[in-house]
């Protein structure tokens, strides 16, 4: 009896067994419904995977095609103002660009018919205003407003279609400072962005400005920005409302040129940037107002 009890003991109840038999196919199972899980969560990212793919590889050719078509405007635009204003091969314009478009003016005067209207300070606005449309609005900071700047960009656009079509008067423009933002952002672009696309676009339209005020006996005065000008040619002021010394490359070029300025003569200022420009002509004169440095930078 006592070695009954013992083989029993051994082996187990039949109680115990089953339980150990029922844990194991629960075991079994579980890991076969783990198993089909993974699986079906690792096809459906794959799936996934490929939709993306697919989305991103369609979004890039797309990408690629309207690239394509900008760098075919570009080219032809060059093109375009290489012919009206002689552009050098690195993309600038002439110190002579001027003198060629007032001898291409009075060529265009003897042979062409009487009635013929559009001269080539008409057709540098119009490639002007070409360029302007191609290009994005010019974003300083990463806080600019974009609607803001686009508002802004538009208003010059506008502007200088309406110049090159003769349905503004440059004079009350002018005077009335709505050619003022224009050519700030020419100087600021100029000397600060010289790399960006903009820049480009906005020389030529600002030279074309100059160029029609010129003929109007009008000279204006845009002080460029790391420059040095006197108090008796311009008025100063400290009042950053742009927030420039906010802008990395415009704090770090300014600082750079003041620790150079150390000997400025008596009413000398280092020229930060050009808040509204000067004129003289026929109908009066205005100082140009220029930004300089202070303790905030």
């Amino acid at each position: 009896m006592s070695n009954s009890r013992s083989v029993m003991s051994s082996f187990g109840s039949p109680e115990v067994a089953w339980r150990e038999r029922r844990g194991r196919e629960m075991a079994v199972i579980g890991i076969e419904f783990t198993s089909g899980f993974a699986q079906v969560l690792f096809t459906a990212l794959l799936v996934v995977i490929m939709v993306l793919g697919v989305w991103l590889l369609r979004r890039l050719r797309r990408s690629e095609a309207a690239l394509g078509s900008i760098r075919r405007e570009n080219g032809k635009l060059r093109n375009e103002i290489a012919n009206i204003t002689g552009w050098t091969t690195n993309g600038r314009l002439p110190d002579d660009w001027q003198e060629r478009l007032r001898n291409d003016k009075a060529a265009a005067v003897g042979t062409a018919p009487h009635g013929d209207s559009e001269q080539p300070g008409e057709r540098i606005l119009l490639a002007a205003h070409h360029a302007l449309l191609l290009v994005e609005p010019p974003h300083f900071a990463s806080k600019d407003s974009a609607e803001q700047v686009g508002r802004s960009h538009k208003r010059i656009v506008d502007l200088i279609e309406g110049l090159a079509h003769e349905r503004i008067d440059p004079l009350p423009a002018l005077a009335n400072g709505d050619l003022d933002r224009l050519l700030c952002l020419w100087r600021r672009l100029e000397v600060y962005f010289p790399d960006r696309a903009e820049t480009d676009a906005y020389g030529l339209a600002a030279y074309a400005v100059l160029d029609l005020l010129k003929r109007k006996q009008v000279v204006v005065t845009a002080p460029r920005p790391l420059s040095v000008e006197n108090t008796k040619n311009c008025v100063f002021t400290t009042d950053d409302v742009e927030k420039l010394r906010d802008i990395s490359r415009i704090r770090t070029a300014a600082l750079a040129a003041s620790s150079r300025f150390t000997n400025p003569q008596g009413g000398e200022e280092l020229v930060i940037d050009c808040e509204r420009p000067g004129w003289s002509g026929p109908n009066g004169h205005r100082s140009p107002r220029i930004l300089i440095l202070d303790r905030s930078w």
